[in-house]
């Protein structure tokens, strides 16, 4: 059953049927901590769970959380081993390799535009403190 059929629009601002599926990838990769977690991938390498814990500074929970939404949408593959203690690798699958050259372009734009300087968050309808 096709996008339309079910109710949603499957039309892009150009009529060219992309809007949804870069709406949907905006909206999985614009949660918190997704795409600094697909960038410590980056040479492609498996990491290990309490790696990437220590990279980020993220709740264990809130990790697996985003490990899991990233492993069910196919950008990361989990491998556990039966090891005491318990180990589980991460690896970067063929779909999360390809999203690794926006990381440059992203990383030009906001050195052109100097993000690095604006507060790590904003909270939209918040008052600054």
């Amino acid at each position: 059953m096709s996008r339309s059929a079910r109710g949603g629009s499957a039309a892009g601002p150009d009529g060219s049927g992309a809007g949804c599926e870069v709406s949907a990838l905006f909206a999985l990769l614009g949660q918190p901590h997704m795409l600094r977690i697909l960038h410590l991938f980056e040479a492609g390498k498996p990491l290990r769970f309490t790696e990437l814990e220590r990279a980020l500074v993220l709740s264990p929970k809130t990790l697996s959380q985003r490990l899991r939404v990233l492993v069910d949408h196919g950008f990361l593959e989990r491998r556990s081993f039966r090891e005491t203690p318990p180990r589980v690798e991460y690896r970067p699958t063929a779909k999360a390799a390809e999203l690794e050259a926006i990381f440059p372009v992203l990383a030009r734009w906001s050195r052109r535009h100097s993000l690095t300087e604006i507060a790590a968050v904003t909270v939209v309808g918040r008052a600054p403190r």
